[in-house]
C-alpha cells in the first residue's frame, strides 16, 4: 500500500480540535489520532493510500489567500480566435515556508512545520536536485529491503535518510547518483557516532518575534548528550531527528552500512 506524509496548513480560526472533528466525519478510513506523540499526527487511509497528516495554523492567514498565478490558463482556439479550449494546469507551485511562519505557533505547530521546512531547505541546499532525489530513492529502497526504514522501530525515517544523503551531496557537487550512493555507504560505514551529522551551524536563538523553543544542545542538555546517532535538522528549532535510535538499532545500522559498502566495492571489482 502506498504511503504519504502531508501537512495541513490552515488559518488561525481553525484549531487542531476543530480540524480533527471534521476529519472524523469525512470520507476516510481507519482514522487514528496520535495526539501525545512528539509531533501530533493523524493517520488514516484515503483512496487506498496511507496518509500521515500533521497540522499547523498560520498566524497570518493572508498568505494562504494570496493568488497562485498561472494555475489555470484559458486557451483560445486558433481556428476561430474566440472559442475557449479546456484550461491547462501549469506545474504545481509550492507554498514557501520561512521563519516568519513560526510566529504565533505553539511548540507542536512548530514541529509540525519542521518536516516541510527541512524538505524545502534540502532542495535549495543540494547542488543537483535530480542526483539528490535519485540517490535518496535508492537509499530508501535499500533501507526498506533491509528493514531499516522505521522511526517507530527505532531505525531511521524519511527525514533522517534525506539529511544524510544531502550531507553527501553537498560535499560531492559533481558526482553522479551512482557515485553518491557509493560515497554514502562508505561515509556512514566509517562514521564515528555520536559525532552529529550537521548541514550547518545550529542556531540557538529564535528568529525575531518567534517563541523561544528548546534546541538540540548536547553541551547544555544531558538528555541530548545521550543520543546515539544525532542527525540534526537544519531549520529552527534544530532537533535530533533520530533521537529514538537505540543501541540494538544502531548496531544493526552500522552492520548494514558496512555490508552495503563491501557489496558496492565487490560490484566495482567485477566480483558480483
Amino acid at each position: 500500500m502506498q504511503k504519504s506524509s502531508s501537512l495541513c496548513y490552515i488559518v488561525a480560526a481553525c484549531n487542531r480540535c476543530h480540524f480533527i472533528s471534521y476529519l472524523y466525519f469525512s470520507d476516510i478510513s481507519f482514522p487514528i489520532l496520535i495526539g501525545r506523540a512528539y509531533t501530533p499526527v493523524i493517520k488514516f487511509v484515503l483512496c487506498g493510500i496511507c496518509i500521515d497528516l500533521v497540522f499547523a495554523r498560520l498566524a497570518d492567514g493572508s498568505k494562504l489567500l494570496q493568488p497562485r498565478p498561472h494555475q489555470h490558463q484559458q486557451r483560445v482556439s486558433s481556428a476561430t480566435g474566440k472559442r475557449p479550449l479546456p484550461p491547462t494546469i501549469s506545474p504545481r507551485e509550492e507554498l514557501k515556508l520561512d521563519d516568519a511562519d513560526l510566529i504565533g505557533l505553539d511548540e507542536a505547530g512548530v514541529r509540525s512545520l519542521n518536516g516541510v521546512r527541512v524538505a524545502q531547505y534540502l532542495l535549495q541546499l543540494v547542488p543537483d536536485v535530480d542526483s539528490f532525489r535519485l540517490t535518496l530513492r535508492a537509499v530508501k529502497e535499500w533501507a526498506v529491503v533491509h528493514g531499516l526504514y522505521s522511526n517507530v522501530l527505532g531505525f531511521l525515517g524519511g527525514v533522517n535518510w534525506a539529511i544524510l544523503v544531502a550531507w553527501v551531496c553537498v560535499r560531492n557537487e559533481d558526482a553522479t547518483a551512482s557515485t553518491l550512493l557509493r560515497i554514502f555507504m562508505r561515509t556512514f560505514s566509517k562514521w564515528k557516532w555520536p559525532t552529529p551529522v550537521l548541514l550547518g551551524p545550529v542556531s540557538y536563538e529564535a528568529p525575531p518575534n518567534v517563541t523561544p523553543l528548546p534546541v538540540w544542545n548536547p553541551k547544555a542538555n544531558p538528555r541530548d548528550r545521550a543520543h546515539l546517532m544525532p542527525i540534526v535538522t537544519p531549520c529552527f528549532p534544530s532537533m535530533n531527528s533520530s533521537y529514538n535510535v537505540g543501541q540494538p538499532q544502531m548496531r544493526r545500522l552500522k552492520q548494514e552500512f558496512v555490508l552495503a559498502d563491501q557489496l558496492i566495492a565487490d560490484i566495482e571489482k567485477g566480483e558480483r
